[in-house]
């Protein structure tokens, strides 16, 4: 399979599930999570109509934003591994959006290492909401205090929320998962973005995966637009 059949058969799913669900489709977007593949598969992709593209390991990350940006092709880059003190910099000075903020530690390093030439650095706030110790992520109850760290500087824009619950085929526990997250958010949103709306914008949220995304797309809300996060679903298996 190619990966433009594989991207059809995606927007299919998702076409049917927002049929089902009610839910408006322009509100669903897809990032491909091109780790671990090269950059001829990610030109392929592009090629299909995708433009958002997730990494997880910075050298093998840097390399591919170079390679592309060589082309004149600016294609708008996401983070959403695990985020360790010492590679703050380079995700400030490369990306565009973060996926796995997790911690008032690195808001304070992305925001004092983030260009001010390059725009403000999008961040979801990743929240652990199954307290899997393996897994990376907030606890709920530190969220506000992570919020409270993103000062108006101009360098960073808090643009929502993620999560990625547990691995199991149990539907009920994961949309579950997902709804408590869009509740959060929505009450986040009432607080935060009222008082400071140039860095709380809290307009999407990140939520779903090729195993699960039907699953988030029925929870999601009208309030925000859905990034999913696909791999497989679109490139098939990793190298």
């Amino acid at each position: 399979m190619t990966i433009l059949n594989n991207l059809k058969l995606v927007n299919e799913r998702i076409k049917k599930c927002c049929a089902t669900s009610h839910i408006d489709i322009s509100k669903v977007k897809i990032l491909a999570v091109s780790k671990k593949m090269g950059t001829n598969k990610i030109f392929e992709a592009h090629q299909a109509g995708l433009s958002l593209f997730g990494e997880n390991y910075i050298s093998e990350s840097i390399e591919k934003i170079d390679h592309f940006k060589k082309m004149g092709l600016n294609f708008e880059w996401h983070y959403i591994g695990p985020i360790q003190s010492n590679k703050t910099k380079s995700i400030a000075e490369n990306f565009d959006w973060v996926h796995s903020v997790s911690n008032t530690r690195t808001v304070k390093r992305l925001t004092a290492q983030r260009p001010t030439g390059l725009g403000p650095l999008n961040i979801f706030v990743q929240v652990n909401l199954s307290n899997e110790k393996n897994k990376s992520g907030t606890k709920v109850d530190e969220l506000r205090l992570i919020l409270k760290e993103c000062t108006d500087r101009g360098t960073l824009k808090v643009r929502g929320l993620m999560t990625i619950p547990e691995n199991t085929s149990d539907s009920v526990l994961i949309k579950n998962r997902f709804k408590t997250l869009v509740d959060m958010q929505k009450a986040l949103k009432l607080d935060f973005t009222r008082q400071n709306p140039s860095v709380f914008v809290l307009d999407m949220i990140s939520m779903g995966m090729s195993n699960d995304m039907e699953w988030a797309i029925s929870e999601s809300d009208p309030s925000f637009t859905t990034l999913v996060r696909l791999g497989t679903s679109i490139f098939g298996k990793r190298p």
